[in-house]
C-alpha cells in the first residue's frame, strides 16, 4: 500500500503575500508620482506675476453743509430753488484702477500693490425769474414793474473732487478645500493710504421782493371829460442780496489694513476656460490729517422811492446797504478715519488671461470736515461697478 504525501512549502504563501504588497505598493507610488508630476507641471504652467489695468464708474457720497445765507428763507419756493439745486456736486465720478501680484513658485504667499484713483468736475448754472405780473389800474389800462426789478433766483457753483487709494498688501491662501479643490480663499493683511481733496466756488444773487407802495389818484378837468388816473411810479421798494462761498477741503491718512479675497470656480472646459463666482470684504484704520479752508462773504442792498406821484422835486430816493463780516475759517487737525469696504463679482479666465467684472463700495468715516462757520464730520463713500482686465507672466 502506498500512500502519497502532499508536502506544502509553508514559506510559499509569505512570498506570495510579500509580492502581492510590493506590487500594490509600487503602484500606488506610481500613481502619486503621477500626481506629484502633474501638480509639479501645473505648478510650472502657474503665473507668478499677475498684473490688473481696469476703471470704475463710482458713484461718490461727499455731503458739504448747504450754504445758507440770510436771504434764503425770506426768498420765495420758487426763486429759492435754485439757489440750492446749484450747491449739489456731481454725484458721480469716473477713475481707473491698477494692481500688481506676485506669487513666487512653491509657495502660498501672495505679494501684491494696487492703486484707485477717481475725480469728478463739474458747473452748475440755475436760475429762475418769471415776468413781473401786470398791475391794473384805473380806466382798466395796464401797468408793469419797471423792467429789471424783477423777483428772481440765479445760482452758481464749480466743484471738484479727487481720491486716491493705495494698497500694500501680503497674502496667503488659507482656503483649504473650503470652498472647493480649485477655489481660492486669500487672507491679505497691509497698509493703505488714502487722500481725498474738494473744492467748490459758489454764487449766489436773489430778490426776494419788489412790490409797490400806494394808488394815488389825480383829477384833471377839459371840456371834453372829467377822467381820473392812477398811478404807481412812487413808494416802491425792493430788497436785493448776493453771496459768495469758496472752499477747499481735504483729508490724507495711513494705516493697517486686512481684507479676505474668495474665488470659487463654477464652471470649467478642457480648453483651461473658467467660470468663477469672486467676493470679499476689507476693513482698515486710517490715521493723518484733515483740513479745510472756507471763505465766505453776504451783501444785500435795499432800495426805495417815495413821495407824491405829480411832484416831482418831492420824490425821494432811499438806497442803503447791508454786508456781514466776511467769514475766514482756516481749520487743521488730527483725524482718525475707520474705513470699510467689500466687492462681488464675475471672473472669466481663459488660460493667462482673465476679464472681471462686479460691484464695489468702500466708506469713509469722517474723512473730510464738510461745515462752513464750524467743522462738521462728513463721509466719503464710493461705490459703483468696475471692469479690469487680468495678464499673467511666467
Amino acid at each position: 500500500m502506498s500512500e502519497l504525501k502532499t508536502i506544502s512549502n509553508p514559506g510559499g504563501g509569505i512570498r506570495s503575500n510579500l509580492l502581492a504588497n510590493v506590487s500594490l505598493l509600487a503602484l500606488l507610488g506610481l500613481g502619486a508620482s503621477q500626481a506629484a508630476l502633474a501638480e509639479s507641471s501645473v505648478e510650472e504652467d502657474r503665473p507668478v506675476v499677475w498684473i490688473e489695468l481696469g476703471g470704475q464708474f463710482e458713484r461718490s457720497t461727499n455731503a458739504n453743509q448747504l450754504f445758507a445765507p440770510p436771504f434764503l428763507d425770506k426768498t420765495p419756493a420758487a426763486e429759492r430753488a435754485p439757489l440750492i439745486s446749484a450747491q449739489t456736486p456731481s454725484p458721480f465720478s469716473i477713475g481707473g484702477e491698477g494692481k500688481i501680484a506676485i506669487q513666487p513658485k512653491g509657495t502660498d504667499w501672495i505679494f501684491s500693490a494696487g492703486i484707485s484713483y477717481g475725480r469728478s468736475s463739474t458747473s452748475r448754472h440755475d436760475n429762475r425769474q418769471l415776468p413781473n405780473p401786470y398791475e391794473k389800474r384805473y380806466l382798466g389800462t395796464q401797468i408793469k414793474y419797471p423792467p429789471g426789478n424783477e423777483v428772481f433766483g440765479d445760482g452758481q457753483a464749480k466743484h471738484k473732487e479727487s481720491h486716491a487709494v493705495l494698497d500694500f498688501q501680503v497674502g496667503k491662501d488659507v482656503g483649504l478645500g473650503l470652498f472647493g479643490s480649485r477655489s481660492k480663499s486669500v487672507i491679505n493683511i497691509g497698509v493703505r493710504f488714502a487722500q481725498f481733496a474738494t473744492s467748490s466756488s459758489i454764487t449766489l444773487n436773489a430778490r426776494p421782493d419788489y412790490k409797490f407802495g400806494a394808488v394815488y389818484t389825480a383829477h384833471k378837468y377839459s371840456s371834453y371829460a372829467h377822467r381820473s388816473n392812477g398811478y404807481r411810479t412812487v413808494n416802491t421798494y425792493r430788497h436785493t442780496y448776493s453771496a459768495s462761498l469758496h472752499t477747499k477741503r481735504s483729508a490724507h491718512g495711513i494705516g493697517p489694513s486686512l481684507s479676505w479675497d474668495v474665488s470659487l470656480p463654477v464652471a470649467e472646459t478642457d480648453t483651461n476656460a473658467a467660470l468663477a463666482l469672486d467676493w470679499g470684504v476689507n476693513a482698515a484704520i486710517l490715521f493723518g490729517r484733515q483740513r479745510a479752508d472756507v471763505n465766505h462773504q453776504t451783501n444785500g442792498e435795499y432800495h426805495a422811492q417815495v413821495g407824491r406821484p405829480l411832484k416831482y422835486p418831492q420824490r425821494h430816493y432811499i438806497t442803503s446797504t447791508y454786508a456781514r463780516a466776511p467769514v475766514n475759517r482756516v481749520q487743521s487737525r488730527s483725524v482718525t478715519i475707520p474705513n470699510l469696504g467689500g466687492f462681488a463679482g464675475v471672473t472669466f479666465q481663459q488660460s493667462i488671461a482673465k476679464i472681471s467684472v462686479g460691484y464695489r463700495a468702500d466708506f469713509f468715516f469722517g474723512a473730510l470736515d464738510g461745515g462752513i462757520d464750524t467743522a462738521k464730520k462728513e463721509a466719503v463713500g464710493l461705490y459703483g461697478p468696475f471692469a479690469k482686465v487680468s495678464i499673467g507672466l511666467p
